[in-house]
């Protein structure tokens, strides 16, 4: 969305981001492929650039059409990515200085494979999580 800004006027951005938003509303895919396709038509009245720009993505911009609409909120999220980044900037903070590249890739490897056995069990459910007074 940020690159698409940039084809466009500043006083025009929150129209056009307001546009493409639309595409994402849809509840079917072929809602979504139809409303995307009018995003463009209308953008390239306009915005030419813009309009091109989109075209290009639409396939990336798309991809999640694919999938089960039940999955498409957890696609469009990128919440589990920011927690593992910043929990690998987190530990490579207390680490400091590194004496070479390979304990750094070692560290980083760890909190991967870490979050990826995390991952793999799911989410903890809130019951288990509460102390229970004896």
């Amino acid at each position: 969305m940020t690159n698409l800004r940039t084809r466009v006027p500043k006083r025009s951005q929150p129209g056009v981001a307001t546009m493409v938003c639309t595409i994402y509303k849809q509840l079917s895919p072929e809602e979504v492929h139809a409303q995307a396709d009018r995003v463009i038509a209308q953008l390239q009245e306009h915005f030419p650039q813009a309009a091109q720009m989109l075209a290009d993505a639409l396939p990336d911009i798309l991809a999640f059409t694919a999938f089960p609409v039940s999955h498409w909120q957890k696609l469009w999220s990128n919440n589990p990515l920011e927690r593992l980044n910043k929990e690998i900037r987190r530990r490579t903070d207390v680490v400091g200085i590194f004496p070479n590249r390979a304990a750094a890739r070692r560290l980083v490897g760890a909190v991967l494979a870490e979050g990826h056995t995390l991952g793999a069990a799911g989410p903890v459910p809130i019951a288990n999580n509460i102390n229970k007074k004896a």
